[in-house]
């Protein structure tokens, strides 16, 4: 019986180690914006469960009829319940580098984040690095009443060499002037 051990080629051996890196600073990265991020102010029910309370009889003997609220108390729920929403969108969808000075010897570059207020709007939002530059853009949406729905991160490796980008969404409710022009 042949008992020598088996080993993996080098390259793959590079090729899940940069994988396993790169999922670790995504998740790293994660926890920072996540850390950043202010707690949510919280919100008043609304739905069915925001309705009238509805009050039983202690017993046995409750019947379906008083259980049901009377039609005026659910009436009057249906007005209190707000208008459906309507949403505008937004994203920070990369970024971008501009040279800031040029010197011989190096030229000074300075990333921008790059929103893109849906459906054709842009917006540049500059930082000292690229976390920097995030950061301001998180601030600056929330600042403006923009709330983060979601975050899409794509992984791609080649050759050995990787990398990941992410798009952050988010979302908030259309002021009144806004809805009115539409």
């Amino acid at each position: 019986m042949d008992f020598r051990r088996k080993t993996f080629p080098r390259s793959a051996l590079r090729l899940l180690g940069l994988a396993a890196a790169l999922l670790l600073a995504q998740i790293a990265s994660a926890a920072t914006v996540r850390a950043q991020q202010q707690t949510p102010v919280p919100r008043r029910p609304s739905g069915p469960a925001a309705g009238p309370i509805i009050r039983l009889p202690r017993g046995d003997g409750a019947s379906l009829e008083q259980s049901q609220p009377n039609p005026s108390a659910r009436e009057q729920g249906e007005r209190a319940m707000p208008e459906s929403k309507r949403w505008e969108y937004c994203a920070i969808i990369g970024f971008v580098m501009h040279q800031k000075g040029f010197s011989f010897s190096s030229p000074s570059y300075a990333p921008s984040a790059v929103v893109r207020y849906f459906p054709n709007t842009t917006e540049e939002v500059e930082g000292t690095n690229e976390m920097d530059a995030l950061a301001n853009a998180f601030t600056r949406l929330g600042d403006d009443g923009w709330e983060l729905t979601g975050v899409s991160t794509n992984f791609s490796l080649s050759d050995g060499n990787g990398g990941s980008s992410s798009v952050y969404y988010f979302k908030r409710p259309k002021r009144p002037q806004q809805q009115e022009q539409e």
